[in-house]
């Protein structure tokens, strides 16, 4: 059975068995399969297909990309264990049929959702009806991260958790990590995001003029954090930990 696990603050909220249907369209807009309402997803974002026992996943020019294992991916063939990070949600391919990463086996198994209209039907979510749901499912274990925080040098005091899959940074309140200064009018909205995978967090530029930098270096790709890397974007400076010092 190949099935997509649908994870949103590291829980399952939904499931689809992908060997029952041929293409699953993802984005903001109500005709698609599974409907992502965030602001960071666009209309028509993604779309994964099955083409000769294989499952394709394709970016359909989205505005923020779409994420496989931590990289921006326009086309990607599936693999068995490989995360899939669309705005705020990570999308879990399985596939039965081939062993599971170490890291996942024994971890995903998941009970139909209340109310659940199977995976022909459209899925809304962040609405009061599925957060109902996700009260009523009760906890589901977690996939192993590594957990990890960055930690303002300038631009902010404290630390900010990455404890969730995607962490904006930008010039806005809709940002969660907003940045001050002058010159930030010329940055994105969001200007960068860490995303975080099963085992590692990346950071990539989203958009505006001014670029992420990771140990001096200007961020063109998605860049894997490595701990204590220094991350300076404006007048924001931030320091990556992989592990969250009690």
């Amino acid at each position: 059975m190949i099935r997509l696990l649908v994870r949103f603050k590291d829980r399952t909220i939904k499931e689809f068995a992908l060997d029952q249907i041929d293409t699953l369209s993802i984005g903001r807009n109500p005709t698609h399969h599974l409907v992502i309402d965030n602001y960071a997803v666009s209309g028509n974002h993604a779309v994964i297909r099955k083409a000769d026992n294989r499952y394709v996943l394709k970016d359909t020019n989205s505005k923020n990309g779409t994420f496989l294992n931590g990289l921006t991916v326009k086309q990607a063939t599936l693999k068995n264990g490989d995360v899939i990070t669309i705005g705020k949600h990570s999308l879990v391919f399985l596939d039965r049929g081939r062993p599971r990463p170490q890291s996942l086996q024994g971890g995903l198994k998941t009970a139909a959702l209340p109310g659940d209209p199977g995976p022909d039907h459209t899925m809304f979510m962040d609405t009061e009806r599925y957060r109902r749901m996700l009260v009523e499912s009760g906890d589901l274990p977690e996939i192993p991260a590594a957990p990890a925080y960055v930690a303002f040098l300038a631009g902010g005091n404290g630390r900010f958790d990455l404890s969730k899959s995607l962490v904006t940074i930008g010039r806005t309140y809709r940002c969660d990590i907003v940045m001050a200064g002058f010159f930030s009018f010329l940055a994105g909205d969001p200007a960068a995001a860490i995303s975080k995978t099963t085992q590692h967090y990346y950071i990539s530029s989203v958009g505006g003029w001014i670029k992420p930098k990771v140990n001096g270096q200007t961020v063109r790709g998605p860049v894997r954090l490595k701990d204590m890397d220094i991350i300076k974007i404006g007048s924001v400076v931030l320091q990556y930990a992989s592990r969250v010092v009690v």
